[in-house]
């Protein structure tokens, strides 16, 4: 059985897509900011993604903007029907499913928070469902010490306790520790990845927790992609968009991933950040407070049984948010 997916679903992954052996061609997929100009282009025209297959691109090549495309590239990677049927039928196989922003299914909060910056396509694994729900994100380093990696596991496990969903990046150090201390405790979770989807959904590490329905995993890339440094700093603000408050771990100052992120998300305001306090912390993360991040210690969350949405919930900053209704992305 092959992955069933509607027609401007299929059009975007044309456009944007990698496929297997493909992956390298003479004419790249369109980057999120040429699918952009094309889908507002349609958009301004009352069309949609498909009717580029429907139609062709023949009849639209003097009202299309030239300059700033390339048609012709346009229409060889329209042309890649055969290569994406493979494509989506070892998918398939593996477990895997694809989004596009104009889906139903896509998370509103990507379109709302991030707005042209959402990613055109979502590949992922597990419960779909999950991507609605935000939670917790908790966020850090590989490089972490083991007070620190206790902390990630005792926020984890109350989040798992008191159902509320935790969000991570996948990776070892924090993420991971994360991801597995709420999945024994028998909560959910959403790991956004940026690399080895395929590689990722087929683990046992993550198989039962898939079957379960308690996990997704979701990436914006090519299944089969492996490590890029671009891609793994992109994430990160998928991971913040996804999620209703955030947690910093640990950051070194002033470079890494989890610094990025951690600045990127304060200067746009997408999700509240919170950031672990204690008497041994990297430079950063009293530097991300400095900046606006709320402080948080083992205290305010493990003594007392404090209710942690309502903890997280008293501690906001006003957030210019448009309603999903208004989003017109493709």
């Amino acid at each position: 059985m092959t992955l069933q997916i509607p027609e401007d679903t299929q059009t975007t992954l044309l456009l944007c897509g990698r496929f297997g052996a493909q992956r390298q061609l003479s004419n790249e997929p369109l980057t999120p900011s040429e699918y952009n100009l094309l889908a507002s282009w349609l958009l301004d025209r009352e069309l949609r993604p498909a009717d580029l297959l429907s139609l062709g691109i023949h009849p639209m090549r003097e009202d299309l903007p030239p300059k700033k495309l390339d048609l012709d590239r346009i229409e060889a990677l329209l042309n890649r029907g055969a290569s994406m049927a493979l494509a989506l039928e070892s998918w398939t196989n593996n477990g895997l499913w694809l989004i596009g922003r104009s889906d139903e299914a896509y998370p509103q909060y990507l379109k709302i928070k991030l707005k042209q910056n959402a990613p055109p396509l979502l590949y992922g694994a597990g419960n779909q469902d999950l991507l609605a729900k935000g939670g917790l994100a908790i966020i850090g380093s590989r490089d972490v010490d083991e007070e620190g990696l206790y902390f990630t596991n005792q926020v984890a496990v109350l989040c798992a306790k008191q159902g509320i969903q935790v969000i991570s990046g996948g990776a070892r150090g924090v993420d991971r520790e994360a991801m597995t201390a709420a999945l024994d405790e028998g909560g959910e979770v959403v790991g956004v990845l940026g690399n080895s989807l395929m590689t990722v959904a087929r683990s046992k590490r993550y198989r039962d927790a898939i079957g379960d329905m308690r996990l997704a995993l979701l990436s914006a890339f090519d299944p089969d992609a492996g490590f890029n440094v671009g891609n793994a700093m992109a994430r990160n603000k998928h991971i913040y968009a996804l999620s209703t408050w955030a947690l910093v771990i640990n950051s070194t100052l002033n470079k890494g991933g989890t610094w990025t992120g951690a600045t990127e998300n304060l200067r746009h305001k997408w999700t509240p950040l919170f950031v672990k306090v204690g008497e041994q912390i990297p430079e950063g993360n009293q530097a991300l407070i400095d900046k606006g991040g709320f402080p948080m210690e083992a205290n305010d969350v493990f003594d007392g049984g404090v209710a942690l949405e309502k903890w997280f919930g008293s501690r906001n900053f006003e957030q210019d948010e448009e309603k999903p209704q208004q989003l017109t992305l493709m």
